[in-house]
């Protein structure tokens, strides 16, 4: 479900430009001040061309600094950023840049271990009419402001409570239904609200403690997956949906005037959560994977539970379902290990109208024995329909499906799902973070409802760049 940045421009009198998180003027009096951005319909447009654009972390990734004596040091898990410019060709494949806490105008300083890239999500933080990035790296938030040229200068946001695990979750939405982006942030076992637009200094209007029922750790791994971001009750507000840690229930919170507001709703925990309409009837639908779920006594075979939405959240009158390899019309069978749900994102990749569901299972096609270092992976679509979604006509892809590519060595897929039209053919690409020796991040075509096959594949690498390492956690997308 697309997220529209919604504010209006203002037109200064004096030209400026960004820099460093700062508004520089750049002109005289006698000069005419160039014309102001359109607004972008996207809140990943960091250039504000009308494409998508992928933020990708490699938060594992060693960064080289050189001392004033000369001497050179390897920063292990300092981290970077880098960004793969959508356009007509979809994907940027050459020419990327990393962009670490050295790199001119990125805030802050490269440290060991400080796993800068994280965690990502992006949004019009500052109101500009360019997409921004989010960065969260070990206990550190920083903004990265979006220009005509793409992610140029930015700054730090303070920590107000000095708690461990700040920024291990963050994710943007117009919360508030003012027009403007808010950013909601993992601290501790809390979430907080910053609500938008940020100044040039990284403050927000306001913060607000996002009451979850309970407190739930936003400290530990996976922590991000187990958030989504979502229109639920047809409001024209963004809403919330948060899993706890170890498969907890999970709460569905909307959007309004004065933040989030938490509902009685519940749903049964995961590790991966998305919210999109599949079943075309203004509601957002809560799609929740647990990959971890026992199905007879197949460990970690995995299941998907589906939560229609409704006016307070969720419909209470429709029954949740559950999907796992051994439904109708789902290909395959349960398996232990198969981990079915491990990841999950919506799109409408047929253009019927109705949202399907996407759904990992990195040890599908793998085998039982031990220490089988060999490839693996797929993932399936599930059809959205008038009710809701179907295992009727699903489709598998495996890791080694026509038209997906061979890297050398071994691989798995998918770690991580996302589905994004980079190249506006009103055709989504699924984007996939693929683990190998290498690791490379697809953009997987789609036509028809199909992935793949007769649509092309765009494989990203890893910036070259003597300064950084080979960061194995390479494939970080910003969701």
């Amino acid at each position: 479900m697309r997220r529209h940045i919604r504010h209006a421009i203002a037109i200064a009198a004096a030209a400026t430009t960004l820099s460093g998180g700062l508004l520089a003027s750049t002109g005289t009096p006698a000069e005419a001040a160039p014309a102001a951005p359109a607004p972008s319909r996207y809140s990943d447009d960091f250039n504000g061309d009308g494409y998508h654009d992928l933020a990708i972390g490699s938060p594992d990734a060693g960064v080289q600094v050189t001392g004033t004596d000369g001497t050179t040091t390897t920063l292990g898990s300092a981290g970077y950023v880098t960004v793969s410019y959508g356009s007509k060709d979809g994907a940027q494949k050459t020419g990327l840049k990393a962009l670490t806490q050295n790199s001119p105008g990125v805030p802050g300083d490269a440290a060991q271990n400080r796993r800068f890239g994280q965690v990502l999500t992006t949004g019009d933080f500052n109101a500009d009419g360019y997409a921004d990035l989010a960065v969260g790296g070990r206990d550190q938030v920083s903004l990265l402001w979006g220009s005509r040229t793409g992610l140029k200068g930015g700054t730090l946001m303070a920590d107000p409570l000095d708690w461990p695990g700040y920024g291990t979750v963050l994710k943007a939405g117009d919360f508030t239904g003012d027009g403007k982006t808010d950013l909601v942030v993992g601290h501790g076992t809390r979430l907080d609200l910053f609500k938008g637009p940020f100044k040039a200094d990284g403050s927000p209007v306001s913060t607000k403690k996002v009451d979850t029922g309970r407190n739930y750790p936003v400290y530990d791994e996976g922590a991000q997956d187990r958030i989504a971001v979502g229109r639920v009750n047809k409001g024209s507000t963004d809403d919330l949906v948060v899993l706890g840690e170890e498969r907890m229930r999970g709460r569905v919170l909307l959007g309004g005037a004065s933040g989030l507001r938490l509902t009685p709703a519940t749903i049964r925990g995961g590790n991966s959560v998305a919210v999109a309409d599949f079943d075309k009837d203004g509601y957002g639908d809560v799609a929740v994977g647990d990959a971890a779920s026992v199905l007879d006594t197949e460990r970690s075979a995995g299941v998907v539970r589906v939560n229609y939405g409704a006016s307070n959240g969720v419909d209470e009158n429709r029954s949740m379902r559950m999907f796992t390899e051994d439904t109708p019309g789902v290909p395959g069978g349960v398996q232990q290990g198969d981990r079915f749900g491990a990841s999950v994102a919506a799109a409408d990749l047929n253009r019927d109208g109705y949202a399907d569901l996407v759904v990992g299972a990195p040890g599908e096609r793998k085998p039982t024995c031990e220490h089988c270092y060999i490839s693996g992976g797929g993932l399936y679509v599930l059809k959205g329909s008038t009710k809701g979604v179907t295992g009727t006509g699903a489709a598998f892809y495996a890791y080694n499906a026509p038209g997906l590519p061979r890297p050398a060595g071994t691989y798995r897929i998918p770690s991580q799902l996302k589905a994004t039209d980079l190249n506006n053919d009103k055709q989504p690409e699924i984007t996939i973070p693929v683990r190998a020796t290498a690791p490379q991040v697809w953009s997987v075509g789609t036509k028809g409802g199909k992935v793949a096959g007769t649509s092309p594949t765009r494989v990203v690498n890893a910036p070259v760049d003597p300064q950084i390492g080979v960061g194995l956690e390479f494939g970080v997308l910003a969701r």
